[in-house]
């Protein structure tokens, strides 16, 4: 409740060029539909500083010391998946979702944002370590995720089923059963997902599902274009995404547990109640639905930034 009140006063062609621009990290979290922009190598992919918006100063009051005496906020996500973290066309420039929530984010608390890329599962070591401050990394906030960590909800969006166009071997969320699927390591469809459909699976007679883990849902994408995996299991703004950048190459069929996902810090940090109100107050702006609708991701924007509880 402390924070609360405090917060409230106050995603073979096409897709191989997409994993040389995600080149550098591991992906997603869990994964509404997308429409993707009109391009990814123009104004999109250019850092917007976004001068529009202003330091909050009963947001940027709750910033600790240690963070404020700097200047800087370090942000940590795995740069791996457009439209959500990805690198533009110079391969150094990091954009997408995620990095203009954080930079919008930083100016509201009157901080810097330096963003870190580090593969998905060294995301909560980091955190926990005091390497980062807070990671802006479409995380899921699992059960596990909760009891580990701070975890304040800015989106919501849920996981889908690509396979090849056409769908050549029926495939659905209930049908995996023996088939190959790729996931991304460390990501809600690997850790929880697949497993439930495996379970599912195994409980009713049937071969598992073989999971395929690869580094990011970019190569399993590639993987799947080229027939060394049945289908992908990925955040959903991945595939909407990639299916748009090449479209009749990949289908989406079905999505499940759509929900929240969320900025994560170490648990009872002190940082905890400035990240609540610096969304709380940016989400009150034009410019946080603008940013979801710059990455064609509208319908993921969510009204109030949530602080996720166990159960």
């Amino acid at each position: 409740m402390r924070a609360v009140a405090r917060a409230t006063t106050a995603l073979v062609g096409v897709l191989a060029a997409l994993l040389l621009a995600a080149c550098g990290g591991g992906g997603g979290g869990d994964g509404g539909s997308a429409a993707a922009p009109a391009s990814t190598s123009e104004a999109n992919q250019r850092i917007d500083p976004f001068t529009e918006v202003a330091k909050v100063d009963a947001a940027a009051a709750l910033v600790p010391q240690r963070i404020a005496s700097t200047g800087t906020l370090t942000v940590v996500m795995n740069v791996s998946s457009a439209p959500t973290k990805f690198f533009a066309d110079d391969n150094s420039t990091i954009v997408g979702l995620n990095p203009d929530l954080a930079r919008a984010l930083g100016r509201v608390l009157g901080l810097e944002v330096t963003i870190a890329d580090v593969q998905f599962d060294g995301i909560i070591p980091g955190l926990k370590s005091g390497r980062y401050d807070v990671a802006i990394a479409s995380m899921a906030p699992s059960a596990e995720r909760v009891q580990a960590l701070d975890m304040i909800r800015y989106g919501a969006w849920g996981t889908s089923l690509a396979v090849p166009a056409g769908n050549p071997a029926a495939l659905r969320l209930n049908t995996l059963c023996g088939h190959a699927v790729a996931v991304q390591q460390g990501s809600v469809q690997h850790l929880t997902r697949l497993p439930e459909l495996s379970t599912a699976c195994t409980g009713a007679g049937q071969p598992a599902v073989q999971p395929v883990v690869l580094p990011d849902q970019t190569t399993a994408l590639l993987q799947l274009s080229s027939g060394r995996v049945e289908a992908v299991l990925a955040d959903t703004p991945v595939l909407a995404w990639a299916g748009q950048q090449r479209p009749g190459t990949i289908d989406l069929v079905d999505e499940m547990n759509r929900s929240g996902v969320a900025v994560a810090t170490a648990k009872g940090s002190d940082l905890t109640p400035a990240l609540e109100a610096g969304l709380t107050a940016l989400m009150a702006t034009p410019t946080y639905k603008q940013i979801y609708a710059k990455w064609g991701m509208d319908g993921s924007a969510v009204d109030q930034a949530v602080l996720e509880t166990a159960g």
